[in-house]
């Protein structure tokens, strides 16, 4: 047909395409007149055309009736035609020919593919069920649950057992060595770097005040000319001048400073015994200002400095240059001062300081008199005001408020949780006034906390340690001190109240038969903070989720083991390879969504923000002084980024060295056993694992702290990744290899398969480090009993020894001094804690399809760690330092990496292992893999639909609490221009602690005069101290 026209009687000019349509021409200028494709050029058509452009219109207007007959035929031929097409053959056809071309080799079985389908689909069906009627959240605020005991108020929870019963609840304890023990350590000489690393604030403004010579005789008005640090500065009566650094040829060490001077005594007497009440110091300070925080030590850290300069060899030199040869070794024989002086001075600076900081202190001693116990509280309210506003903190409203301001809302909704409103003594006076509060008191307006006052206070435990904490780190470097030898230890201080409930409704191992796991994370938050919450919350999610996983997991084996008894073993294995590595990434996927809605709705709900960060800097923070960026008027410590960068690298490259060193260890150990696996071979790789884990549990803080973090949120993130790092490669290296490299040995697989190789080694190496850990709980909590019982033997032999105390009777321990023997629960502990998790649950992730027995070990790894570690961190644990953080941090990122190499991981074995592609080229095994991929993220993308990862009451629990705000305010508002006659505004009338020499009205140190005469015998034990007394 192409460009003729078929025509007759149309010029090609005129009608020049013709298109063929069902055997006829068809012109594609009008598309009306069909022609017979078989008509020859120059001849007449058996039917003309009509209404062709240029056609004569009369000529067939007579074969109207043939043409509508000739359209009806031709219609019917196009449907018959239609009716023949067979689409499902086109579709094999076109399939059979992709496969062939990218699938060369592959053999799909329909039977597996059937089969694998019907335990897929029914094992979702499984997981909705779980998820619809079974599965409970965590966020529920009341304690309903748990019975009425643990519904009832919080003052009838405080109940005192074991322990000596009085008045002392103190927020942070510091525990310093008691002067009059003969500590070992305690006549070494003190060094500069000691008090350099502890203190934190700036000393290099000093003056020089009057004091009076080492023979009593005074010497008014005593100055110092200014003189290089070499020279021996002259003392004179009222000479003007300052000092800058030097030693006094009778002794005397003047320094630049507010403190005025030093007396070293050349040698103490040698009667004179370390516990001796009559001994004179060997350190006399005089003259120092009250005013200034730490004066006396920072006037001993100077005096120290100037001793060790002295005694460099440089500056010896430079003396005798400077006294024409004459040797001055009197000023370098001189004796500096011991750390059993400096820990008194540090003392007695920190007693005095407190006070003036606002807080309450209280001292005493432990029954084998060899500690001395500094409780700190913030209990007066003039203090906890001006800290409360100086650091604009948030208090969640009391429920009640929301009633009174002619809201309804539901009250035993989760949604309906009353808001966090900024602390402001206005607002409550403004809401009094209103008449929507019954007094002018801010317990009216804000939710109290009875673990210390019956009353209650505003702010909890939690909140006050954070004020007390960041006061005394922009002073103190608490951790260095402890290093140093300075102080024994320092912890948050545990409640007696909160323990009991959060015994009653957590953590008690009467609750291993509970398998919903539900946990009252709101009330671990308050006592605990966000990091913990955050991680018990998540412990406690995938409790839940992998209970629902190791039901189907129990029902594999068993089926597998029936199918063994009529099948070749290594063909059940790669059988079920295919379909449970399918459930398990449904169910990684569901569980992982699950989690974000409780991230979320807890994030909304304590209302975090993501892009915070912990402004309190780290006190081991090396740097140099540079304007703030938030301030440029503010000098702040800062890190070159350059430097920092290449700290990190270094720190990453070594390692990234110590997994290659394990991956070489990995490679000996299956050279040794050369594929023949056994028992042993389990047990040697587990304690290979153990042994590395316990070096790199070493090495990790040291790289850590080398890196110069100036935030904790970055220290933490950095650690936790490098252990992450180091300890994935420890446990999952040797299954990797013998998944992937052992076939391509020269020892090759064993006669039973590298699948079944893998699988025996998993559960049993898996077995093994479950049983450990398991056992670590335990031995936990076993060593802190036997710690507290060796202790007290040793105290009653040395006591029957005592002519006095025939009988070896001791005093009986407060709870305060009993938290000092308890096992740390620090950040290093915490990140312990989870990544046993999450390398628990990587092993479920990457070789749950080779191995599903190992999913009911992961749940008992997680199920101990649960109960295990909520009864340690009540029970035998200091009470954790309380932080922020943004649901469970970078272990979300690690998680979702798990499950992206699983995936990956599961397609690797199906193409290797599976009988689909045995034979196969490289090609069809890459492209299986990758089509295998695709297919678990279309099958993710269904999965979030069902069980979508956005938690549903996060907007009805943002538009409550932005009414109840706006209703707060909107009554407060009302009132702001009425003021009492003589009223201050509370920010501007209020006196900030710690800004004069006074502390505010009501705050007490006990026994303060003893502190500062030193008179440590005076200090009783805590049984003995009438002050404590109820």
């Amino acid at each position: 047909v192409g460009s003729r026209c078929l025509g007759w009687g149309v010029t090609p000019s005129r009608c020049n395409e013709v298109m063929e349509v069902a055997g006829y021409g068809v012109c594609r200028g009008c598309k009306r007149s069909p022609v017979s494709s078989q008509a020859q050029p120059g001849q007449p058509p058996a039917s003309y055309l009509t209404g062709c452009i240029g056609a004569d219109p009369g000529e067939d207007a007579g074969d109207e009736e043939s043409a509508a007959s000739r359209a009806k035929r031709d219609a019917d031929e196009t449907l018959s035609k239609v009716k023949k097409v067979d689409i499902p053959g086109m579709l094999r056809r076109d399939a059979a020919i992709l496969v062939d071309e990218f699938l060369p080799g592959v053999q799909f079985r329909t039977d597996i593919l059937l089969l694998s389908l019907a335990f897929v689909t029914g094992s979702a069906l499984w997981f909705c069920i779980f998820v619809r009627h079974i599965y409970e959240n965590d966020r529920k605020e009341d304690l309903s649950r748990w019975g009425e005991e643990g519904g009832k108020d919080d003052a009838a929870f405080a109940v005192h057992t074991g322990c000596v019963e009085n008045d002392l609840k103190p927020d942070f304890v510091i525990v310093f060595h008691h002067p009059q023990h003969p500590h070992k350590d305690g006549e070494s000489p003190a060094t500069f770097r000691e008090l350099h690393r502890t203190l934190i604030a700036d000393v290099s403004t000093w003056r020089v005040i009057a004091e009076h010579d080492p023979g009593g005789k005074e010497l008014g008005g005593v100055c110092v000319r200014s003189a290089p640090s070499f020279d021996a500065p002259k003392v004179g009566t009222k000479a003007h001048g300052k000092l800058l650094r030097g030693f006094e040829e009778d002794g005397w060490v003047a320094l630049e400073g507010e403190v005025g001077y030093v007396s070293i005594l050349d040698e103490a007497p040698s009667s004179r015994g370390p516990t001796s009440t009559q001994e004179q110091p060997a350190l006399e300070l005089v003259g120092a200002n009250a005013s200034e925080a730490f004066a006396r030590t920072k006037m001993l850290m100077k005096a120290i400095q100037d001793w060790e300069e002295a005694k460099s060899p440089l500056q010896h030199l430079r003396r005798l240059s400077h006294s024409d040869g004459e040797s001055s070794g009197g000023r370098l024989d001189m004796k500096p001062p011991s750390k059993n002086e400096v820990r008194q001075i540090f003392l007695q600076d920190l007693y005095t300081q407190l006070p003036l900081l606002g807080f309450d202190a209280a001292i005493f001693s432990s029954i084998d008199d060899d500690e001395l116990y500094v409780c700190i509280s913030l209990e007066n309210q003039e203090a906890l005001d001006a800290y409360l506003l100086r650091n604009n903190t948030r208090l969640q409203v009391r429920k009640d408020i929301v009633s009174r301001l002619g809201i309804s809302q539901p009250p035993d909704e989760i949604a309906s949780s009353p808001p966090l409103l900024r602390y402001d003594p206005r607002i409550v006076q403004n809401l009094h006034k209103a008449e929507v509060l019954p007094e002018d008191e801010a317990r009216q307006l804000y939710r109290t906390h009875h673990g210390r006052d019956e009353h209650g206070c505003i702010a909890s435990g939690k909140e006050r340690f954070r004020l007390l904490y960041k006061e005394l780190c922009s002073q103190l470097d608490l951790d260095a001190a402890v290093a140093e030898g300075l102080i024994v230890d320092w912890y948050p201080s545990h409640s007696y109240l909160w323990l009991s409930k959060l015994t009653r409704t957590w953590a008690s191992f009467g609750r291993l038969h509970d398998f919903s796991f539900v946990q009252p994370v709101p009330m671990i938050h308050d006592y605990f903070g966000a990091r913990v919450a955050f991680i018990f919350a998540w412990n406690g999610l995938y409790c839940k989720a992998l209970f629902a996983l190791t039901v189907l997991s129990i029902i594999v084996e068993v089926c597998a083991y029936i199918l063994k008894q009529h099948f070749d073993a290594e063909t059940v294995h790669k059988r079920i390879v295919l379909s449970f590595s399918i459930v398990t990434i449904i169910w990684s996927r569901m569980t992982a969504n699950l989690w974000d809605r409780e991230h979320q709705y807890f994030v909304k709900a304590w209302e975090m923000d993501p892009f915070a960060v912990d402004q309190v800097i780290r006190p081991s923070f090396q740097g140099e002084k540079q304007p703030s960026p938030a301030d440029l008027n503010i000098l702040e410590k800062q890190y070159p980024p350059g430097q920092a960068a290449i700290r990190r690298f270094c720190t990453t490259l070594v390692t990234l060295i110590s997994c290659g060193l394990v991956g070489i260890c990995i490679v000996i150990w299956t050279n040794i056993f050369e594929g023949k696996m056994n028992l042993f071979a389990s047990v040697c790789l587990a304690a290979m694992i153990f042994v590395f884990q316990i070096l790199y549990d070493i090495m990790v803080p040291l790289l850590t702290n080398w890196e110069n973090h100036k935030y904790q949120s970055t220290y933490y993130d950095s650690y936790l990744w490098k252990q992450f790092m180091f300890q994935s490669v420890n446990r999952y290296a040797a299954f990797f290899y013998l998944a992937i490299k052992q076939r391509y040995t020269a020892v090759g697989c064993p006669e039973r398969g590298c699948l079944r190789l893998l699988q025996e080694q998993l559960v049993s190496t898996f077995l093994i480090l479950t049983l450990t850990g398991i056992a670590q709980v335990i031995a936990a909590s076993l060593l802190v009993r036997v710690k507290i019982m060796c202790e007290d033997c040793w105290l009653r032999r040395s006591r029957q020894e005592d002519s006095e105390n025939e009988k070896g009777e001791i005093s009986k321990r407060s709870f305060v001094e009993l938290q000092s023997k308890f096992a740390e629960g620090r950040m290093q502990a915490q990140i312990q804690h989870m990544l046993q998790l999450v390398l628990s649950l990587g092993f479920v992730l990457l070789f749950g399809a080779v191995a599903p027995i190992i999913v009911p070990f992961c749940l008992a790894v997680f199920t101990v760690q649960l109960r295990g570690t909520a009864f340690l961190m009540l029970n035998y644990t200091k009470r954790a330092v309380p932080r922020h953080q943004f649901g469970i941090g970078q272990w979300r990122s690690i998680i979702s990496f798990l499950m992206q190499a699983s995936v990956i991981f599961s397609g690797f074995l199906i193409a290797v292992y599976g009988d689909t592609f045995a034979g196969a080229p490289l090609l069809a095994k890459v492209a299986g893999v990758f089509l295998y991929i695709l297919g678990m993220r279309a099958i993710w993308a269904l999965v979030d639909k069902v069980c979508p990862p956005n938690c549903r009451d996060l907007e009805t629990l943002q538009a409550r609490r932005d009414r109840v705000l706006h209703v707060i305010m909107q009554q407060a508002e009302g009132f702001t221009g009425a003021k009492k006659p003589g009223a201050r505004s509370p920010r501007a009338g209020q006196r900030s602690p710690g800004a004069g020499q006074e502390p505010p009205h009501g705050v007490v140190a006990h026994l303060a005069e003893e502190v500062k005469h030193r008179s440590w015998e005076k200090v009783p034990h805590c049984e003995n101290a009438a002050y404590l007394k109820r």
